[in-house]
């Protein structure tokens, strides 16, 4: 009997290193279903204990149809246990016909489905379900079946049985026709494909459960060394040997996958500190391995380690890239002090140090590219024999020279020198060519491709032969108008320099595309990244300016730590920084998610603490644009979508989102004419809300909608937060402010109660002036504040936001009502309704749509009205638009009902012709 965690790797310590073993399968992939078993089977009575309680719904004919319609017609086996005798109290026909076992209940489940034992197996996840403080625990784990010889995915929990005792119930899903499709044939663990899925659903689940994952990134060292000196078997063995050590630490939840030849990713549900003596132990007994071949080798591995925090958690590429980059570290390391043993070695066996000179050869042309590599200055050599300058690149770019290598540079060169530094550049070249001097300096302008004049500093060495004539002359041409491009703050270059720069790449991209116009174009692509701090005006609040600064320079620090090689970073304005690389995006991608795995957590400067976190938006030449500015845009695009879905991420640029980004800027001018224009396209439409037990109509809500010439009739889902964006959401709150106060003064007239609910954004809770504009407009109309309800959406109200709640409590200090709009949308626990501000709770309507087949929506809406009721606080249910669902939950005890089977929004005229005067 084998048991597995959830990627099927196997966690018996008895396996031989080389033993592969079952992998788990991917979860988005359906397990086969069995269709050799009968679809029902039958079911034994279920007494009930004898004084138990009865559970309210669960009569005879409802028992009935779970047990012999429902779970009978699953092709999944279930079945329940007594957790304190391990007893059988049911199994369905599918599980029955699977084991070939005819009436199990009664005996006990280990010696019914497993095989030779004489106790509780020791895996059963039952001790773990009773000792978890979660309502209803579940624990999902694959195993082996020595009485069927399949692989079956369980899901194991805690449930109430009909009898009113808790009961161990699991169901099981066959996936051993799924298991070997997502293996890696060597070790048996996850394919790569299978085990970035797996992982991407357990960052998801850590979350949920509020539990740390940790990844550790393994590297099996000096494979190909084992490769070369005794042959690929061997190297298979150590590949095998080192991913069996590490799955001997997973527990029931961890697994593994194999990331490449000879990396690795195990998935530990646990702190690092935890992970970190595991890994440990794990290559420990690596080493300890009997070796098999002479000379022996050591066998082991490098690891870094990613821990996610359920509070701030990666996406999958932050985590491995982070991961990755610690494991390059620690295998940089090894390799070190691997070089210094050598060297030591060598040193004791008098190898190198017995005066004999040691050859050192290197390709003096990847020497010049590594010199040109590593600095802004403009490197140059000349054969003095030939006349012939090498000049970089960068500077044939810059000043529009006929190539890298040119002839007679005097000349060219000299052609390029302003009039009137010209003969002082001469006479310091011919001193150099005359041997009078080896050293060269002199400062002159030059013109450059744009018809500039750049300033430039030329400083250079000259090497003579055995006849004192000049062989080599080297150095280096700074360009002093670079500093005016530097921005003082962090020391990077500006959005000067940066625009100089990209204008250069893309030209020199373009030149080449065009020379070759069939070849690929991902080979010639430019890639940028604009980066920007999220909520950088936090810290300026909680602190000052002065600080902010500090703490834009300590994110330039870390940004220029995590560059790619060859890649340039240049401060924006404010807090925006841009990433260039002559690469694909991907390079940069993996900037970000190394990059953001520093700012996960807070930081300290000069005694205060500090959190940050970045976003980022990619855009590449040419596949995304042609041109600098659409470059720079679309990379601008994507950074706002990144700050608009959530922060803290980095998004590519795609059509869809330039789409998108085109429509929304349209329909802001749009809007902003409207508003202009004395709220042109604007009207209010009135849903009605009535008296749930009486159905009469008791109040209103008001809601905005939207006209305009170009896009006609626009949804308030789209237009709504183009108003909040773009802040006209204040102007636009107070309009409807107004026009429903007014509407509902003149229909108090006709129903004395009548109550008008407004919607507030997050917006106007900004404002200062919300309050007096209450004030302002419940004067002006004359209403009782009593009739106005201002409504706000559950999260406002579940955000720990003392401003927010001061200002809840001075709006009802008027004597205005405080409604929580969407409740139940997921935001906030039960509990956020004991100290909650609010005088209305409304029910959101995803509640009501299931209603007629859905025990749990039921239950929720009782509950909730409850709960609510015992604080003072009425409940609306949105959403009501049938009679079979007004049926089912008008004796509920809502206090009031929204919906279409009542009304749609309708219009001030028709709304009071149908509801008011009728």
């Amino acid at each position: 009997m084998t048991k597995h965690d959830t990627d099927g790797t196997a966690s018996s310590p008895d396996r031989p290193p080389d033993a592969g073993d079952p992998p788990h399968t991917s979860e988005h992939l359906l397990p086969t279903m069995r269709r050799d078993a009968p679809l029902t089977a039958h079911v034994p009575a279920v007494p009930a204990r004898a004084g138990a309680a009865s559970i309210d719904g669960f009569d005879t004919d409802l028992r009935t149809f779970v047990f012999d319609t429902v779970l009978e017609g699953m092709r999944t086996s279930i079945y329940v246990t007594d957790p304190e005798t391990d007893e059988i109290l049911y199994m369905n026909g599918f599980m029955k016909h699977d084991y070939g076992v005819e009436n199990p209940e009664g005996q006990v489940c280990w010696k019914v489905l497993q095989s030779g034992l004489t106790e509780r197996c020791s895996f059963c996840p039952i001790d773990d379900l009773v000792r978890s403080e979660e309502e209803v625990p579940l624990v999902e784990w694959d195993e082996e079946s020595p009485v069927t010889g399949r692989t079956y995915r369980n899901y194991d929990s805690l449930v109430t049985w009909v009898d009113g005792r808790r009961v161990h119930l699991q169901q099981s899903v066959d996936v051993t026709a799924l298991v070997s499709a997502n293996a890696d044939e060597l070790t048996g663990l996850l394919s790569r494909r299978a085990g970035k899925e797996h992982l991407e659903r357990s960052l998801k689940q850590a979350v949920q459960q509020k539990e740390s994952l940790t990844v550790a990134l393994y590297d099996v060292n000096c494979l190909k060394a084992v490769n070369d000196r005794y042959g690929h078997a061997e190297g298979d063995h150590l590949i095998r040997s080192a991913a069996n050590a590490v799955r001997r630490e997973f527990g029931p939840n961890d697994y593994g996958f194999r990331l490449s030849g000879d990396e690795f990713v195990a998935v530990f549900v646990a702190d690092a500190a935890s992970v970190r003596a595991r890994m440990e132990h794990a290559r420990t007994a690596l080493a300890a391995l009997p070796p098999r071949v002479e000379p022996p080798y050591e066998m082991g591995f490098c690891y870094g380690l990613a821990e996610s925090d359920p509070e701030s958690p990666f996406e999958l590429y932050e985590l491995l890239a982070l991961a990755d980059q610690r494991m390059y570290l620690e295998k940089r390391r090894y390799h070190i002090v691997n070089s210094i043993d050598a060297l030591r070695a060598a040193e004791e066996a008098d190898q190198g140090t017995d005066g004999h000179s040691v050859a050192f050869d290197y390709d003096s042309d990847q020497l010049y590219e590594a010199l040109v590599e590593s600095t802004d200055d403009y490197l140059y050599v000349c054969n003095m024999k030939t006349g012939v300058f090498h000049y970089p690149k960068a500077m044939v770019e810059e000043f529009d020279l006929p190539g890298e290598v040119v002839e007679n540079a005097a000349a060219v060169w000299g052609s390029k020198v302003h009039e009137d530094d010209r003969q002082a550049f001469l006479e310091s070249n011919q001193e150099i060519v005359d041997a009078r001097t080896t050293r060269h300096w002199v400062e002159y302008r030059a013109l450059n491709r744009k018809g500039e004049w750049v300033r430039l500093r030329c400083r250079g060495r000259a090497i003579l032969d055995a006849k004192g004539k000049p062989t080599l002359f080297a150095g280096f041409i700074t360009n002093l108008g670079k500093k005016s491009k530097v921005d003082p703050l962090t020391g990077l270059f500006n959005r000067f320099e940066f625009e100089d720069d990209l204008r250069a790449r893309l030209d020199a991209r373009t030149a080449s595309l065009s020379a070759t116009p069939g070849k690929e174009q991902g080979l010639d692509a430019i890639s940028l990244m604009v980066i920007g701090i999220d909520d950088l005006r936090h810290i300026n609040d909680r602190y000052d300016r002065a600080f902010g600064d500090e703490v834009i320079r300590f994110v330039a620090q870390r940004i220029q730590s995590a560059l790619p090689e060859g890649a340039r970073v240049y401060r924006l304005d404010g807090d925006e920084f841009a990433v260039v690389v002559n690469d694909q995006i991907d390079v940069l991608r993996s900037c970000y998610a190394v990059l953001s795995g520093t700012f996960q957590h807070q930081h300290e400067h000069e005694g205060r603490k500090f959190y940050c976190t970045l976003s980022g938006g990619c855009a590449t030449f040419p596949a995304d644009a042609g041109t600098f500015e659409e470059l720079v845009k679309y990379a601008d695009y994507a950074l706002e979508f990144a700050k608009g879905h959530g922060k803290k991420r980095c998004v590519n640029f795609s059509q869809t989102i330039l789409a998108q980004r085109t429509r929304e800027l349209e329909l802001m001018e749009l809007l902003r004419d409207s508003v202009e224009q004395g709220f042109k396209g604007f009207s209010l439409r009135y849903q009605p809300q009535v008296d749930a037990v009486t159905g009469q109509v008791v109040g209103a809500e008001a809601l905005a909608r939207w006209h305009c010439d170009r896009f006609g009739d626009l949804s308030p889902l789209e237009f709504i937060p183009l108003l909040e964006e773009s802040g006209l959401i204040v102007p636009v709150g107070a309009w409807v402010l107004h026009k429903a106060a007014a509407l509902c003064k003149r229909w108090r007239a006709l129903c004395p109660d009548f109550t008008m609910s407004v919607n507030l954004s997050y917006r106007q809770l900004d404002e200062d002036g919300l309050v007096p504009l209450i004030v302002n407009v419940l004067q002006e109309a004359g209403l009782p504040p009593g009739s106005l309800v201002v409504e706000m959406t559950e999260s406002r109200f579940a955000e720990d936001d003392e401003h927010a709640r001061n200002l809840f409590d001075q709006i009802r200090e008027l004597g205005v009502q405080v409604a929580m709009d969407d409740f139940g949308t997921g935001y906030s626990s039960l509990g956020v309704l004991k100290s909650s501000p609010a005088d209305i709770v409304k029910i959101d309507r995803a509640f009501i749509r299931d209603i007629r087949t859905s025990t749990f929506d039921a239950t929720f809406i009782r509950f909730v009205v409850e709960l609510c009721h015992d604080v003072g606080i009425s409940v609306c249910l949105e959403g009501v638009e049938s009679a079979e669902e007004y049926e089912v939950v008008n004796d509920m005890g809502l206090d009031y009902i929204q919906g279409f089977l009542f009304g749609r929004p309708l219009l001030p005229d028709e709304f009071e012709a149908k509801f008011l005067k009728a």
